[in-house]
């Protein structure tokens, strides 16, 4: 994604936050980007598929951030997996986001609301995952139901302790009391093998989420278009020096994923509270995810 496009959803973003969603138009939009009405629609076909673009972004901002908490770590770890519950949370505060799908969910924008759903829907389903890391190969069958009844659990504590108290409450207690929960009944689950929600449900609406392949030759051509684009500006040497070296690895015949591994933090934090930053997540975020997947194949 070009700095140029980023710009815009930067500026849509403070927009939907400032007038909400439904109350700005692609007007406010052009006039506080400064672009025309052909380099919007160069860039989204509506004002939905811009939103759409934020929502992809702060979900690579969430996985990248997951990937660097687990990284060296033991999966099976709770305290590991209750910090990783909390960051999309977390995002979703620093960028004040959560009023704006408040507001889609209470509006008849189905194709809007669709995307929220999906949103959710991979969250439940790499909840479910993680679960199985928690709790075995025995728990699998469970977990997805386990995953929905969580989430269900922090949503309505949430909002209970909102209108009863008239304040947010602490994100990481109510994670950790649904989690506490969550253990007492998986044990009940499966003993009476009892489940609404099995394993290979997500399935039946496999065309609801969608998944981009990520590729080698994809992510070197995303490497390559970006460090052509640094090599202009001398401030971001070390970031420089970082990319170089990762295309390097890429390149080369024999992937090491451990040294990719162990760069990636640091080309992320290079280019921190830069122009570049949005890029660099996306960038590492689609590492991440190739090297997963090598390692698992």
């Amino acid at each position: 994604m070009n700095l140029r496009k980023r710009q815009v959803l930067d500026a849509a973003l403070q927009l939907f936050i400032e007038k909400g969603f439904h109350n700005t138009s692609i007007q406010d939009i052009l006039s506080k980007s400064m672009i025309s009405k052909g380099t919007f629609y160069n860039y989204f076909s509506s004002k939905n598929e811009c939103f759409m673009a934020i929502l992809e972004q702060v979900r690579y901002e969430a996985s990248l951030r997951r990937h660097e908490i687990l990284h060296g770590n033991d999966p099976s770890d709770e305290n590991i997996l209750i910090e990783q519950i909390i960051v999309l949370m977390q995002i979703n505060k620093e960028q004040n986001l959560v009023s704006i799908f408040e507001g889609i969910f209470q509006s008849n924008d189905l194709e809007l609301r669709d995307a929220l759903m999906r949103n959710r829907l991979i969250e439940v389903e790499w909840l479910s995952n993680r679960f199985v890391d928690i709790f075995g190969e025995e728990a699998r069958p469970y977990t997805l139901e386990l995953s929905i009844l969580f989430f269900g659990m922090v949503q309505h504590l949430s909002m209970s302790f909102r209108t009863f108290y008239g304040v947010t409450v602490d994100v990481k207690k109510v994670v950790k009391i649904a989690f506490r929960n969550i253990k007492v009944v998986l044990p009940e689950m499966i003993a009476t093998n009892d489940v609404i929600i099995g394993a290979g449900s997500l399935q039946l609406i496999e065309g609801n989420t969608h998944y981009r392949p990520i590729t080698k030759d994809m992510i070197l051509n995303k490497l390559e278009g970006f460090l052509s684009e640094l090599q202009y500006d001398d401030i971001h040497t070390v970031g420089i020096q970082f990319t170089q070296t990762l295309i390097e690895q890429l390149t080369d015949d024999t992937l090491r994923s451990a040294v990719v591994e162990a760069l990636l933090k640091p080309f992320r934090s290079s280019f921190s509270n830069t122009s570049h930053e949005a890029e660099s997540i996306e960038l590492s975020n689609m590492l991440w995810f190739y090297v997963k997947n090598f390692k698992e194949t």
